[in-house]
Protein backbone atom coordinates (compact mmCIF):
# COMPACT_ATOMS: atom_id res chain seq x y z
CA UNK A 1 0.00 0.00 0.00
CA UNK A 2 2.05 2.75 -1.37
CA UNK A 3 -0.52 5.53 -1.69
CA UNK A 4 -2.18 7.02 1.90
CA UNK A 5 -4.99 5.27 3.00
CA UNK A 6 -7.99 6.66 5.06
CA UNK A 7 -6.87 4.06 7.77
CA UNK A 8 -4.00 3.15 9.54
CA UNK A 9 -2.80 -0.52 7.55
CA UNK A 10 -0.60 -2.02 10.98
CA UNK A 11 -3.72 -1.40 13.12
CA UNK A 12 -6.61 -3.79 13.11
CA UNK A 13 -8.84 -1.45 15.03
CA UNK A 14 -8.68 0.62 12.05
CA UNK A 15 -9.01 -1.37 9.71
CA UNK A 16 -12.52 -2.45 11.20
CA UNK A 17 -13.67 0.93 12.47
CA UNK A 18 -13.32 2.08 8.47
CA UNK A 19 -14.52 -1.04 7.51
CA UNK A 20 -17.55 -0.74 10.18
CA UNK A 21 -18.49 2.64 7.75
CA UNK A 22 -20.01 0.46 5.46
CA UNK A 23 -22.85 -1.36 7.14
CA UNK A 24 -26.35 0.25 5.95
CA UNK A 25 -24.67 1.36 2.44
CA UNK A 26 -24.33 -0.26 -0.68
CA UNK A 27 -21.35 0.19 -2.88
CA UNK A 28 -22.69 3.16 -4.80
CA UNK A 29 -23.87 4.98 -1.84
CA UNK A 30 -20.56 4.82 0.11
CA UNK A 31 -18.62 5.35 -2.78
CA UNK A 32 -18.38 8.72 -4.23
CA UNK A 33 -17.57 7.43 -7.92
CA UNK A 34 -17.83 3.77 -9.35
CA UNK A 35 -16.13 3.72 -12.23
CA UNK A 36 -18.53 2.39 -14.85
CA UNK A 37 -15.44 -0.12 -16.51
CA UNK A 38 -16.29 -2.31 -12.93
CA UNK A 39 -17.87 -5.66 -14.33
CA UNK A 40 -19.98 -7.63 -11.96
CA UNK A 41 -20.86 -10.08 -13.93
CA UNK A 42 -19.49 -13.41 -14.95
CA UNK A 43 -16.98 -13.10 -11.76
CA UNK A 44 -17.90 -13.79 -8.44
CA UNK A 45 -15.17 -12.14 -6.85
CA UNK A 46 -16.14 -8.93 -8.85
CA UNK A 47 -17.66 -7.52 -5.33
CA UNK A 48 -14.56 -7.82 -3.31
CA UNK A 49 -11.87 -6.47 -5.79
CA UNK A 50 -14.73 -3.36 -6.01
CA UNK A 51 -14.01 -3.05 -2.32
CA UNK A 52 -10.57 -3.86 -2.12
CA UNK A 53 -9.88 -1.35 -4.91
CA UNK A 54 -12.42 1.39 -4.49
CA UNK A 55 -12.76 1.68 -0.69
CA UNK A 56 -9.79 -0.11 0.62
CA UNK A 57 -7.82 1.41 -1.92
CA UNK A 58 -4.99 -1.28 -3.14
CA UNK A 59 -4.98 -3.40 -6.02
CA UNK A 60 -6.22 -6.79 -5.66
CA UNK A 61 -3.96 -9.36 -5.67
CA UNK A 62 -3.05 -12.71 -5.12
CA UNK A 63 0.14 -12.59 -2.71
CA UNK A 64 0.38 -15.64 -0.06
CA UNK A 65 0.24 -12.96 2.85
CA UNK A 66 -3.12 -11.41 4.16
CA UNK A 67 -4.58 -8.69 2.22
CA UNK A 68 -4.07 -6.72 5.24
CA UNK A 69 0.10 -7.68 5.97
CA UNK A 70 1.03 -5.24 8.34
CA UNK A 71 -1.85 -6.38 10.63
CA UNK A 72 -2.22 -9.78 9.53
CA UNK A 73 -5.71 -9.32 8.15
CA UNK A 74 -6.93 -11.18 5.00
CA UNK A 75 -10.72 -9.55 3.74
CA UNK A 76 -13.48 -11.57 2.31
CA UNK A 77 -16.70 -10.23 0.75
CA UNK A 78 -19.04 -12.48 0.95
CA UNK A 79 -22.88 -12.54 -0.09
CA UNK A 80 -25.99 -13.40 2.26
CA UNK A 81 -29.34 -14.23 0.69
CA UNK A 82 -32.46 -14.06 2.51
CA UNK A 83 -34.23 -17.72 4.22
CA UNK A 84 -37.82 -17.15 4.77
CA UNK A 85 -39.13 -13.10 4.83
CA UNK A 86 -36.06 -12.33 7.47
CA UNK A 87 -33.77 -14.62 8.85
CA UNK A 88 -30.23 -13.79 6.40
CA UNK A 89 -28.02 -16.44 6.07
CA UNK A 90 -24.99 -17.22 3.73
CA UNK A 91 -25.37 -18.11 0.30
CA UNK A 92 -22.47 -20.00 -0.62
CA UNK A 93 -19.13 -20.98 1.15
CA UNK A 94 -16.53 -18.59 1.17
CA UNK A 95 -13.37 -19.67 -0.75
CA UNK A 96 -10.05 -18.96 1.56
CA UNK A 97 -7.58 -19.95 -1.65
CA UNK A 98 -6.48 -22.65 -4.29
CA UNK A 99 -5.44 -26.01 -2.97
CA UNK A 100 -1.44 -25.88 -5.07
CA UNK A 101 -1.48 -29.90 -4.92
CA UNK A 102 2.00 -29.91 -5.41
CA UNK A 103 3.43 -27.56 -2.93
CA UNK A 104 0.83 -28.21 -0.17
CA UNK A 105 2.30 -31.62 0.70
CA UNK A 106 5.55 -30.13 1.94
CA UNK A 107 3.51 -27.82 4.23
CA UNK A 108 3.09 -28.67 8.35
CA UNK A 109 -0.52 -27.25 10.04
CA UNK A 110 1.10 -24.51 12.33
CA UNK A 111 3.18 -23.17 9.38
CA UNK A 112 0.92 -23.78 6.57
CA UNK A 113 -0.14 -21.26 4.24
CA UNK A 114 -3.43 -21.42 4.51
CA UNK A 115 -3.17 -20.52 8.55
CA UNK A 116 -0.59 -17.58 7.82
CA UNK A 117 -3.32 -16.14 5.82
CA UNK A 118 -6.14 -16.81 6.85
CA UNK A 119 -5.90 -16.86 10.97
CA UNK A 120 -7.66 -13.25 10.83
CA UNK A 121 -10.54 -12.63 8.48
CA UNK A 122 -12.26 -8.77 7.71
CA UNK A 123 -15.80 -10.25 6.81
CA UNK A 124 -17.94 -7.91 4.89
CA UNK A 125 -21.26 -9.23 3.79
CA UNK A 126 -23.91 -7.72 1.80
CA UNK A 127 -27.34 -8.84 0.59
CA UNK A 128 -27.27 -10.58 -2.98
CA UNK A 129 -30.68 -9.65 -4.29
CA UNK A 130 -31.37 -11.27 -8.08
CA UNK A 131 -33.42 -8.03 -8.92
CA UNK A 132 -30.23 -5.59 -7.78
CA UNK A 133 -27.52 -4.06 -9.69
CA UNK A 134 -24.57 -5.80 -7.45
CA UNK A 135 -23.54 -1.74 -6.71
CA UNK A 136 -26.90 -1.62 -5.31
CA UNK A 137 -26.16 -4.43 -2.59
CA UNK A 138 -26.77 -3.76 1.03
CA UNK A 139 -23.84 -4.23 2.97
CA UNK A 140 -25.33 -5.92 6.66
CA UNK A 141 -22.32 -6.88 8.41
CA UNK A 142 -18.80 -6.44 8.85
CA UNK A 143 -17.09 -8.36 11.47
CA UNK A 144 -13.30 -9.59 12.71
CA UNK A 145 -13.31 -13.24 13.09
CA UNK A 146 -10.80 -15.15 14.46
CA UNK A 147 -11.05 -19.10 14.59
CA UNK A 148 -12.44 -19.73 17.95
CA UNK A 149 -10.02 -22.59 19.60
CA UNK A 150 -12.79 -25.40 19.51
CA UNK A 151 -13.43 -24.44 15.94
CA UNK A 152 -9.64 -23.88 14.66
CA UNK A 153 -9.14 -27.56 16.54
CA UNK A 154 -11.62 -28.76 13.69
CA UNK A 155 -10.78 -26.73 11.04
CA UNK A 156 -6.60 -28.41 11.44
CA UNK A 157 -8.38 -31.85 11.72
CA UNK A 158 -9.88 -31.00 8.16
CA UNK A 159 -7.38 -29.99 6.37
CA UNK A 160 -4.81 -32.91 7.81
CA UNK A 161 -7.98 -34.87 5.89
CA UNK A 162 -7.03 -32.91 2.87
CA UNK A 163 -3.70 -32.94 2.51
CA UNK A 164 -3.16 -36.69 3.56
CA UNK A 165 -5.44 -37.35 0.45
CA UNK A 166 -3.72 -35.48 -1.29
CA UNK A 167 -0.09 -37.29 0.08
CA UNK A 168 -1.84 -40.30 -0.85
CA UNK A 169 -2.20 -39.49 -4.74
CA UNK A 170 -5.64 -39.55 -4.34
CA UNK A 171 -6.35 -35.56 -4.81
CA UNK A 172 -8.84 -36.85 -7.35
CA UNK A 173 -11.11 -38.44 -4.47
CA UNK A 174 -11.56 -35.46 -2.63
CA UNK A 175 -14.78 -34.80 -1.48
CA UNK A 176 -16.43 -31.47 0.31
CA UNK A 177 -18.61 -34.03 2.30
CA UNK A 178 -14.74 -35.78 3.41
CA UNK A 179 -14.80 -32.91 6.16
CA UNK A 180 -16.95 -31.02 8.75
CA UNK A 181 -15.84 -27.14 8.56
CA UNK A 182 -13.51 -26.57 5.88
CA UNK A 183 -13.93 -28.29 2.87
CA UNK A 184 -11.77 -28.89 -0.46
CA UNK A 185 -14.39 -27.11 -3.30
CA UNK A 186 -14.03 -27.48 -6.91
CA UNK A 187 -13.00 -24.22 -8.35
CA UNK A 188 -12.80 -24.63 -12.04
CA UNK A 189 -13.87 -22.56 -14.87
CA UNK A 190 -14.78 -26.03 -16.79
CA UNK A 191 -15.91 -29.09 -15.02
CA UNK A 192 -13.39 -30.51 -17.57
CA UNK A 193 -10.02 -28.51 -16.03
CA UNK A 194 -7.76 -30.90 -13.94
CA UNK A 195 -4.40 -30.43 -12.45
CA UNK A 196 -1.21 -33.00 -11.98
CA UNK A 197 -1.30 -33.89 -8.10
CA UNK A 198 2.29 -34.92 -6.95
CA UNK A 199 1.61 -38.66 -6.18
CA UNK A 200 -0.31 -40.19 -8.80
CA UNK A 201 -0.47 -39.54 -12.65
CA UNK A 202 -4.43 -39.36 -12.45
CA UNK A 203 -5.20 -35.44 -12.63
CA UNK A 204 -7.62 -34.35 -10.30
CA UNK A 205 -9.93 -31.06 -10.44
CA UNK A 206 -9.08 -27.96 -9.62
CA UNK A 207 -9.92 -27.59 -5.34
CA UNK A 208 -10.24 -24.93 -3.39
CA UNK A 209 -9.81 -24.33 0.48
CA UNK A 210 -13.11 -22.92 1.49
CA UNK A 211 -15.61 -23.00 4.95
CA UNK A 212 -18.73 -24.47 4.29
CA UNK A 213 -22.17 -22.38 4.24
CA UNK A 214 -22.80 -24.00 7.40
CA UNK A 215 -19.94 -23.04 8.96
CA UNK A 216 -20.67 -19.11 8.01
CA UNK A 217 -24.03 -19.13 8.91
CA UNK A 218 -23.12 -19.88 12.53
CA UNK A 219 -20.57 -16.86 12.05
CA UNK A 220 -23.51 -14.42 11.01
CA UNK A 221 -25.82 -15.89 14.12
CA UNK A 222 -22.50 -15.90 16.60
CA UNK A 223 -24.93 -13.88 18.06
CA UNK A 224 -27.22 -17.33 18.90
CA UNK A 225 -24.53 -18.75 21.25
CA UNK A 226 -24.61 -22.23 19.47
CA UNK A 227 -23.97 -24.75 22.88
CA UNK A 228 -20.63 -26.91 22.09
CA UNK A 229 -21.03 -30.23 22.17
CA UNK A 230 -17.70 -31.33 23.00
CA UNK A 231 -15.34 -30.07 26.31
CA UNK A 232 -12.48 -28.48 25.75
CA UNK A 233 -10.56 -31.11 27.89
CA UNK A 234 -11.78 -34.08 25.14
CA UNK A 235 -10.00 -32.22 22.63
CA UNK A 236 -6.70 -31.89 24.54
CA UNK A 237 -6.84 -36.14 24.58
CA UNK A 238 -5.94 -35.90 21.35
CA UNK A 239 -9.03 -37.22 19.55
CA UNK A 240 -10.55 -35.75 16.85
CA UNK A 241 -14.03 -34.98 16.76
CA UNK A 242 -15.19 -37.90 15.24
CA UNK A 243 -13.62 -40.07 17.76
CA UNK A 244 -15.19 -38.38 20.75
CA UNK A 245 -18.52 -38.84 18.99
CA UNK A 246 -17.73 -42.50 18.61
CA UNK A 247 -17.10 -42.60 22.59
CA UNK A 248 -20.56 -41.32 23.42
CA UNK A 249 -21.91 -43.92 21.63
CA UNK A 250 -19.83 -46.77 22.80
CA UNK A 251 -20.91 -47.69 25.88
CA UNK A 252 -24.08 -48.50 24.58
CA UNK A 253 -22.98 -50.50 21.66
CA UNK A 254 -24.56 -54.07 21.88
CA UNK A 255 -27.27 -52.78 23.69
CA UNK A 256 -31.03 -53.27 22.72
CA UNK A 257 -33.22 -49.92 21.67
CA UNK A 258 -35.07 -50.51 25.34
CA UNK A 259 -32.53 -51.22 27.47
CA UNK A 260 -30.94 -48.11 26.59
CA UNK A 261 -34.22 -46.25 27.38
CA UNK A 262 -34.19 -47.72 30.78
CA UNK A 263 -31.03 -46.86 31.56
CA UNK A 264 -31.41 -43.25 30.33
CA UNK A 265 -34.64 -43.10 31.98
CA UNK A 266 -36.54 -41.85 28.33
CA UNK A 267 -40.25 -41.79 29.15
CA UNK A 268 -41.46 -42.45 25.51
CA UNK A 269 -41.75 -45.82 24.49
CA UNK A 270 -40.42 -47.71 20.87
CA UNK A 271 -42.89 -46.79 18.43
CA UNK A 272 -42.95 -43.43 19.23
CA UNK A 273 -42.25 -40.86 16.00
CA UNK A 274 -39.32 -39.01 18.18
CA UNK A 275 -38.49 -42.18 19.98
CA UNK A 276 -34.53 -42.91 18.66
CA UNK A 277 -34.06 -38.98 18.00
CA UNK A 278 -34.72 -38.94 21.73
CA UNK A 279 -32.41 -41.85 22.44
CA UNK A 280 -29.88 -40.32 19.91
CA UNK A 281 -30.18 -36.91 22.22
CA UNK A 282 -30.07 -38.69 25.41
CA UNK A 283 -26.43 -40.58 24.42
CA UNK A 284 -24.68 -37.58 23.15
CA UNK A 285 -25.85 -35.38 25.36
CA UNK A 286 -27.65 -33.10 23.54
CA UNK A 287 -29.62 -32.44 20.78
CA UNK A 288 -27.47 -33.11 17.78
CA UNK A 289 -29.91 -30.30 16.20
CA UNK A 290 -27.84 -27.84 18.60
CA UNK A 291 -24.26 -28.81 18.75
CA UNK A 292 -22.41 -25.85 17.50
CA UNK A 293 -20.04 -28.67 15.76
CA UNK A 294 -22.94 -30.61 13.66
CA UNK A 295 -24.49 -27.14 12.38
CA UNK A 296 -21.40 -25.84 11.27
CA UNK A 297 -19.96 -28.92 9.77
CA UNK A 298 -23.49 -29.58 8.20
CA UNK A 299 -23.84 -33.21 9.46
CA UNK A 300 -26.97 -35.04 8.88
CA UNK A 301 -27.68 -36.92 11.87
CA UNK A 302 -30.05 -40.14 10.65
CA UNK A 303 -31.12 -43.06 13.13
CA UNK A 304 -31.35 -46.59 10.86
CA UNK A 305 -32.52 -50.16 11.66
CA UNK A 306 -31.01 -52.87 9.66
CA UNK A 307 -33.32 -55.86 9.25
CA UNK A 308 -31.95 -59.61 9.40
CA UNK A 309 -31.37 -60.11 6.08
CA UNK A 310 -29.12 -56.68 6.08
CA UNK A 311 -31.93 -54.49 4.12
CA UNK A 312 -32.28 -51.36 5.27
CA UNK A 313 -36.17 -50.90 7.21
CA UNK A 314 -36.16 -46.91 6.55
CA UNK A 315 -35.36 -45.11 3.37
CA UNK A 316 -32.87 -41.56 3.60
CA UNK A 317 -34.79 -38.83 1.24
CA UNK A 318 -33.17 -35.06 0.73
CA UNK A 319 -35.84 -32.46 0.36
CA UNK A 320 -38.63 -32.27 -2.02
CA UNK A 321 -37.75 -30.43 -5.12
CA UNK A 322 -39.43 -27.47 -7.26
CA UNK A 323 -39.60 -28.99 -10.67
CA UNK A 324 -39.79 -25.70 -12.40
CA UNK A 325 -36.33 -24.69 -10.54
CA UNK A 326 -34.90 -27.90 -10.72
CA UNK A 327 -34.38 -27.70 -14.41
CA UNK A 328 -33.13 -24.19 -14.32
CA UNK A 329 -29.65 -25.90 -12.30
CA UNK A 330 -26.41 -27.46 -13.53
CA UNK A 331 -24.92 -30.41 -12.20
CA UNK A 332 -22.24 -28.72 -10.56
CA UNK A 333 -24.22 -26.47 -8.55
CA UNK A 334 -27.42 -28.29 -8.30
CA UNK A 335 -29.01 -29.32 -4.63
CA UNK A 336 -28.25 -32.96 -5.39
CA UNK A 337 -24.80 -32.44 -5.72
CA UNK A 338 -24.67 -30.75 -2.68
CA UNK A 339 -26.73 -33.18 -0.61
CA UNK A 340 -24.79 -36.09 -2.08
CA UNK A 341 -21.48 -34.52 -0.96
CA UNK A 342 -22.96 -34.03 2.91
CA UNK A 343 -21.37 -35.62 5.65
CA UNK A 344 -23.91 -38.11 6.93
CA UNK A 345 -23.60 -39.25 11.13
CA UNK A 346 -25.41 -42.73 10.89
CA UNK A 347 -26.65 -44.30 14.54
CA UNK A 348 -27.28 -48.03 13.53
CA UNK A 349 -29.69 -50.07 15.04
CA UNK A 350 -29.50 -54.25 14.11
CA UNK A 351 -32.86 -55.64 13.97
CA UNK A 352 -33.44 -59.80 15.03
CA UNK A 353 -36.47 -61.99 14.20
CA UNK A 354 -39.07 -59.97 16.35
CA UNK A 355 -37.60 -57.06 15.02
CA UNK A 356 -35.60 -55.76 18.61
CA UNK A 357 -33.65 -53.42 17.45
CA UNK A 358 -29.85 -53.45 18.93
CA UNK A 359 -27.28 -50.68 18.67
CA UNK A 360 -24.96 -51.94 16.30
CA UNK A 361 -22.44 -49.09 15.80
CA UNK A 362 -21.89 -45.20 14.78
CA UNK A 363 -20.85 -43.98 11.29
CA UNK A 364 -19.53 -40.87 9.89
CA UNK A 365 -20.33 -41.02 5.94
CA UNK A 366 -19.44 -39.28 3.21
CA UNK A 367 -20.47 -41.21 -0.77
CA UNK A 368 -17.13 -41.76 -2.21
CA UNK A 369 -16.64 -38.64 -5.35
CA UNK A 370 -16.78 -41.31 -8.12
CA UNK A 371 -20.43 -42.39 -7.02
CA UNK A 372 -21.51 -38.65 -6.90
CA UNK A 373 -19.97 -37.83 -10.18
CA UNK A 374 -20.80 -40.79 -12.20
CA UNK A 375 -24.40 -42.19 -10.60
CA UNK A 376 -25.54 -39.16 -8.80
CA UNK A 377 -24.97 -36.89 -12.13
CA UNK A 378 -26.38 -39.79 -14.38
CA UNK A 379 -30.19 -39.55 -11.76
CA UNK A 380 -30.02 -35.39 -11.65
CA UNK A 381 -29.73 -35.09 -16.02
CA UNK A 382 -32.06 -37.94 -16.20
CA UNK A 383 -34.49 -36.41 -14.12
CA UNK A 384 -34.02 -33.21 -15.93
CA UNK A 385 -34.46 -34.62 -19.51
CA UNK A 386 -37.82 -36.70 -18.23
CA UNK A 387 -39.07 -33.13 -16.72
CA UNK A 388 -38.06 -31.40 -19.52
CA UNK A 389 -39.81 -34.53 -22.04
CA UNK A 390 -43.26 -33.95 -19.51
CA UNK A 391 -42.70 -36.75 -18.04
CA UNK A 392 -42.29 -36.02 -14.42
CA UNK A 393 -44.17 -39.38 -13.56
CA UNK A 394 -42.00 -41.39 -15.10
CA UNK A 395 -38.53 -40.15 -12.95
CA UNK A 396 -36.08 -42.63 -12.33
CA UNK A 397 -36.56 -45.85 -10.14
CA UNK A 398 -34.05 -47.11 -7.84
CA UNK A 399 -33.73 -50.19 -10.38
CA UNK A 400 -32.50 -47.53 -12.99
CA UNK A 401 -29.74 -45.97 -10.85
CA UNK A 402 -27.13 -47.67 -8.47
CA UNK A 403 -26.87 -44.77 -5.77
CA UNK A 404 -30.14 -42.51 -6.19
CA UNK A 405 -33.75 -42.50 -7.17
CA UNK A 406 -36.81 -39.86 -7.36
CA UNK A 407 -40.10 -40.68 -5.31
CA UNK A 408 -42.93 -39.14 -3.96
CA UNK A 409 -42.70 -36.63 -0.78
CA UNK A 410 -45.63 -34.94 -0.32
CA UNK A 411 -48.46 -35.40 1.88
CA UNK A 412 -50.78 -37.22 -0.76
CA UNK A 413 -51.71 -37.61 -4.06
CA UNK A 414 -53.36 -34.24 -3.96
CA UNK A 415 -49.82 -32.22 -2.84
CA UNK A 416 -48.83 -31.43 -6.56
CA UNK A 417 -46.17 -28.98 -8.18
CA UNK A 418 -46.15 -27.28 -11.38
CA UNK A 419 -43.85 -28.75 -14.13
CA UNK A 420 -42.04 -26.39 -16.40
CA UNK A 421 -44.01 -28.46 -19.68
CA UNK A 422 -47.58 -26.53 -17.90
CA UNK A 423 -48.79 -29.49 -16.15
CA UNK A 424 -48.96 -30.55 -12.31
CA UNK A 425 -47.23 -33.92 -10.88
CA UNK A 426 -46.92 -35.60 -7.30
CA UNK A 427 -44.14 -33.16 -5.38
CA UNK A 428 -41.35 -35.25 -4.94
CA UNK A 429 -37.13 -35.75 -3.85
CA UNK A 430 -34.28 -37.66 -4.44
CA UNK A 431 -33.76 -40.73 -2.15
CA UNK A 432 -30.70 -42.84 -1.70
CA UNK A 433 -31.49 -46.29 -2.86
CA UNK A 434 -31.90 -48.93 0.42
CA UNK A 435 -29.94 -50.85 -1.02
CA UNK A 436 -26.52 -49.23 -1.69
CA UNK A 437 -26.74 -47.18 1.66
CA UNK A 438 -27.08 -50.73 3.72
CA UNK A 439 -23.92 -52.05 1.91
CA UNK A 440 -22.24 -48.56 2.93
CA UNK A 441 -22.99 -48.96 6.37
CA UNK A 442 -22.46 -53.09 6.69
CA UNK A 443 -18.72 -52.59 4.71
CA UNK A 444 -17.69 -49.20 6.09
CA UNK A 445 -18.57 -49.37 10.18
CA UNK A 446 -15.96 -47.27 11.63
CA UNK A 447 -17.15 -47.74 15.57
Amino acid sequence: MSQPVPYDPASRESILAYAEKLVGHSLREILDELPPEIDFTGNKGGYGAALERHYFCYEPNNRPEPDFAEAGVELKATPLKRSGKKKLVAKERLVLGMIDYMAVVSEEWEKSSFLSKNSHLLLVFYLHEADKDPRDFCIKIVRLWDFPEEDLEIISQDWGKIVGKVKAGRAHELSEGDTLYLAACTKAATSAARRKQPFSGVSAKPRALSLKASYMNSVIEDSLKLQSAVRPEEYRSGKTFEQIVHDRFRPYIGMTADEIAARLNVGIKRGAKNFYAVLTQRIFGIDPSHSAEFIKADVIVRTVRLRPSGALKEAVSFSAFDYEDLVQQDWEGSDLRNDLTRRFFFVVYEMDKQEIPTLAHTQFWTMPTSDVDLHGRECFERTVELIMEGKADYLPKSSDNKVCHVRPHGRNSADTLPTPTGGRAVRKSFWLNQKYLAKQLTDGADS
